[in-house]
């Protein structure tokens, strides 16, 4: 009997995944738990493996196409079983709620299923653009790679659309209100515009030309950089869905960021202190490790940052679940440490290292990328002092970490050199006031201060 392969949702907050290669082909043999294709999503190359043993009979998705969760990907047959083909756009379709069947009435003309929308590829800021102005992006034409929608298409098709002024005695000039507009800002005269629409309309590109034109040259000297041409970075796969889903994190969160320094000495002091005694077990902890574990705790006296936010409402969940962003070449992972209030500073330590090797030879697992409830993100690394992390949804908050830098301060009324720390909390006000997101961050500040109060 035939069985059916489907897009997996990896994680909750997964709609779609991106085919990026198929390992097997129709007619190929395969067994139960044998990879079938890779599938990358904003976190991670996932391969989906074979849910059964048999024949690839039919594959309904190509390489590189943006598929729905639950979308049909392979029919798998018998070894000697023959099964009907399916059409590819009927694989779509059965993404959708099934209706209720109804009886057939032989004497009614039979009804054509229509067919499904197809949905354009668009970079993020043309989707933006269109979204916002109520813009059908099928109307749109496309001039980037591959058939994608810019941002440029969107605002060429308002120019195009956009209702001639009907004339006047006073003006009989034909240009669009944008395109007015633009001449107004730039002191430009319209009047003195060949227009490059339709019927010799003036349109916005023709404004900024003329606009340019008429600003005073400054001479440039052309360098061999200027000289080459200027490389093009397409926004698909991980890049396009990080950027759809950090937009969508932006859009819907009220987002503030608090920032305040601490002084680490006394962490440095017991890192240190700790990495000499473990020197044996060839244990190394990093200040991310401590991190963790400090923030960990701070979430279990301050279960409001511990928290999401759904339809119903505030949900504060039961486990501590500690994400650390990993950057990746074009990208970046978020694995996940689960229950990081209960584990030893070795146990998360090893996690964390082991997280770090398996991102970087894109060895995760699903698994390893879900069921995050805050994440940490240290860019200590590369002498950032400070920043604004955002939120990683559908959590509630994000810390980001900076450099640990020694430098003067008055510690007991005495100019003293300490190395202190500059901490980032981004949280989101629908779900927690500032007053209790200071009161964490104070928390896991005296942590810091105070490391020991780890030990007990």
């Amino acid at each position: 009997m035939a069985v059916e392969l489907r897009m997996l949702q990896m994680d909750q907050t997964m709609t779609k995944g991106k085919i990026g290669k198929w390992l097997v082909k129709e007619g190929d043999t395969v067994t139960q738990g044998q990879p079938l294709l890779e599938i990358e999503t904003d976190k991670v190359v996932h391969e989906q493996e074979s849910p059964t043993d048999g024949v690839i009979a039919q594959l309904l998705a190509e390489e590189g196409a943006n598929v729905p969760v639950n979308a049909l990907l392979a029919i798998i047959g018998a070894p000697g079983e023959e099964v009907a083909r399916v059409e590819v756009d009927t694989a779509v379709e059965q993404q959708q709620e099934p209706e209720q069947e109804e009886p057939v009435q032989p004497a009614q003309p039979k009804v054509i299923p229509s067919m499904p929308t197809v949905v354009p590829k668009a970079s993020p800021a043309a989707r933006q653009l269109a979204e916002k102005l109520a813009i059908d992006l099928t109307e749109v034409k496309a001039s980037g790679p591959g058939g994608r929608i810019l941002e440029s298409d969107v605002q060429r098709y308002i120019d195009l659309r956009e209702p001639v002024p009907a004339p006047t005695e006073t003006t009989r000039l034909k240009a669009s209100p944008l395109a007015r507009r633009l001449a107004k800002e730039h002191g430009v005269d319209l009047s003195a515009i060949a227009g490059s629409g339709p019927d010799g309309r003036v349109v916005r590109d023709d404004v900024l030309q003329q606009a340019a034109s008429a600003a005073p040259e400054t001479p440039v000297v052309e360098t061999p950089a200027l000289q080459q041409a200027t490389e093009v970075i397409p926004m698909d796969g991980i890049r396009e869905i990080i950027a759809e889903r950090m937009t969508m994190s932006v859009q819907t969160n009220a987002s503030v960021t608090l920032h305040t320094e601490v002084d680490a000495t006394a962490f440095v002091e017991l890192r240190g202190m700790l990495n000499d005694k473990l020197q044996a077990k060839e244990i190394s902890l990093t200040y991310t490790d401590l991190l963790v574990k400090v923030v960990a705790n701070a979430l279990r006296e301050h279960p409001r940052l511990n928290a999401t936010l759904t339809e119903e409402g505030i949900h504060l969940l039961p486990e501590v679940n500690i994400g650390v962003a990993v950057a990746l070449e074009d990208g970046l992972v978020v694995p996940v440490v689960p229950n990081a209030d209960k584990e030893r500073l070795s146990e998360i330590s090893a996690q964390v290292r082991g997280f770090a090797e398996r991102a970087r030879s894109n060895q995760l697992t699903p698994g390893e990328l879900q069921g995050g409830t805050f994440t940490i993100t240290n860019l200590g690394n590369f002498g950032i002092d400070a920043f604004t992390p955002i939120i990683n949804p559908p959590e509630s908050a994000i810390l980001g970490v900076g450099r640990i830098l020694k430098k003067p301060v008055v510690h007991e009324d005495e100019i003293v050199v300490r190395s202190m720390l500059t901490l980032s909390l981004t949280f989101d006000h629908r779900v927690v006031d500032g007053a209790p997101a200071a009161q964490f961050l104070q928390t896991i500040s005296n942590y810091i201060q105070d490391p020991y109060l780890l030990l007990v």
